[in-house]
């Protein structure tokens, strides 16, 4: 293990601390050329366990990239505490990003920075190249550990896409060039692309990735087939707003995407509510793709402000211990009504989740699964990090089914699965309502998950105070108010970057 390990570190050397771009003269070679040549599937994996690892730092390490850019960006909350954490709550929530960066000591700095997403890349885009020199890999590990690293790179373009809008895009393992920004939807075209040829297949019978996993080990932390239909689907729908003229042949992708992922083969699954928390801990049939977390061992311990559980509980902490934040009120009527029957509302929240204030202190209790550390800190949630899970994508299944206006019985169906695994009513309608009835189940359902605030931006909801509590005006939209700033260390090594405009 030692020589694979002395490779990655080989690798990781060469990246540039501007963006991640690899600075390596055609003519060079990584060090250790003979790992790929005279290696073999245990070599393969350990190099493609880095890629994972790099992708777990870039999402929950210091940064807490997915819950400050998903969960509480331009969200219903408010701060126990008017210290500089609360302060940086209202900044994330009012979108007032300029202000954000500038809080003192802040976490969310690392945010700004995509070079941890390139490591991700690089790592991808090595294995992707060099594997065809190992011999000793059956055809079947070959095409599972390359369809894996193109899922991998892909997920890492997607993330910088949504916060970030246009990146510097490439594929190739050793780049030399100083590369521009692409623009985002000539990029997610291009991972599209890829994952379909790469990852996908043009059917089940192409089994470049299984459906599932038996091991434990594996599953659900693993890119499943599943992984990369929920990937490809949520891609489709962000380029249906960015890419408006050809919107209904994105949705009509998600449609095809989403009839494929029904014939799954009993892979997946809703599980029923009374065993919802399996679905947060990991692995269950109802993850399609998750980051995982093991207490036990040090690279794989998510930092604590990126868990979103340690944000909106404090039973874990003591009786004088408060949240970080809170959800307003208003905002949980809304989603939850109040007299309407849905049992998300005890499973997932305490008894003050109507009266939340400073007072009275409210927990969203969903991700609950306290555990310890080793030096003995504790958190609040010890599972994995879910990234897509089959809830999601048969939402996003009925969403663009809605928005084509084509199958109207199809959506409502799909809408009600959800709906009757909550004990919910069901749901009947169309046209506009029925979109909007699928957007609000994503906001119950996928609460806490890191899809809130970009369901707003993708569905053009952001810019409208009927659905977000701290709108960004459409004009403000247009010219970048959505993205986050880029770190200005962006700019010491490639001349050729520019910055988000809208926040220098």
């Amino acid at each position: 293990m030692k020589k694979i390990y002395s490779l990655i570190i080989a690798a990781c050397s060469f990246l540039l601390t501007s963006c991640g771009l690899l600075e390596v003269k055609s003519e060079d070679k990584l060090p250790g050329d003979e790992f790929w040549i005279d290696g073999n599937a245990a070599n393969v994996e350990g190099f493609l366990m880095s890629a994972y690892s790099n992708l777990r730092k870039a999402t929950m390490g210091n940064g807490a990239f997915l819950t400050a850019s998903g969960d509480m960006r331009c969200a219903s909350i408010s701060p126990y505490n008017n210290n500089d954490e609360g302060r940086r709550v209202t900044y994330l929530a009012g979108n007032e990003m300029n202000e954000l960066r500038n809080s003192p000591n802040t976490p969310f700095g690392e945010t700004t920075k995509w070079k941890p997403f390139y490591e991700v890349i690089q790592t991808a885009n090595i294995l992707v190249k060099e594997i065809d020199q190992v011999s000793a890999l059956t055809e079947e590990e070959y095409r599972m550990f390359k369809a894996e690293a193109v899922f991998l790179r892909n997920l890492a373009y997607f993330f910088m896409v949504r916060a970030f809008g246009d990146v510097p895009y490439y594929t190739i393992a050793y780049n030399s060039a100083s590369l521009p920004r692409t623009n985002m939807v000539t990029v997610l075209q291009s991972c599209l692309e890829d994952l379909r040829t790469g990852a996908l297949g043009n059917s089940p019978e192409d089994c470049f990735l299984p459906w599932t996993y038996n091991s434990n080990a594996k599953k659900g932390v693993r890119a499943s087939r599943g992984s990369v239909i929920a990937l490809m689907m949520h891609i489709n729908l962000w380029l249906a707003q960015f890419d408006e003229q050809n919107k209904t042949t994105y949705y009509q992708n998600v449609v095809n995407l989403g009839e494929q992922l029904e014939q799954n083969d009993g892979a997946y699954e809703l599980l029923e509510i009374s065993r919802i928390s399996n679905v947060f801990k990991g692995g269950s049939n109802e993850g399609l793709f998750e980051i995982a977390q093991n207490i036990n061992a040090s690279n794989e311990v998510f930092s604590s402000i990126a868990v979103f559980s340690n944000n909106v509980v404090y039973r874990h902490k003591g009786a004088n211990e408060n949240p970080m934040y809170y959800y307003d009120g208003n905002y949980i009527e809304k989603i939850f009504p109040y007299m309407e029957e849905d049992l998300r509302k005890s499973y997932w929240f305490d008894e003050n989740m109507y009266s939340a204030s400073s007072v009275n202190r409210t927990e969203i209790i969903k991700f609950l699964n306290i555990d310890y550390y080793g030096n003995n800190s504790i958190t609040s949630n010890s599972g994995n990090q879910i990234v897509f899970r089959y809830a999601g994508a048969l939402l996003l299944y009925a969403e663009a089914l809605a928005a084509l206006g084509t199958n109207d019985t199809k959506a409502n169906e799909l809408l009600n699965r959800i709906r009757h695994r909550a004990g919910a009513s069901e749901s009947f309608s169309s046209g506009k309502e029925l979109q909007d009835a699928i957007f609000w189940e994503r906001q119950r359902e996928l609460i806490g998950e890191g899809h809130y605030y970009y369901d707003l931006v993708r569905t053009g909801k952001i810019s409208n105070i009927a659905y977000c509590a701290h709108p960004i005006r459409r004009t403000d939209f247009n010219v970048g108010a959505w993205t986050w700033p880029l770190h200005r260390d962006v700019l010491k090594n490639n001349t050729n970057i520019q910055l988000n405009l809208f926040w220098e």
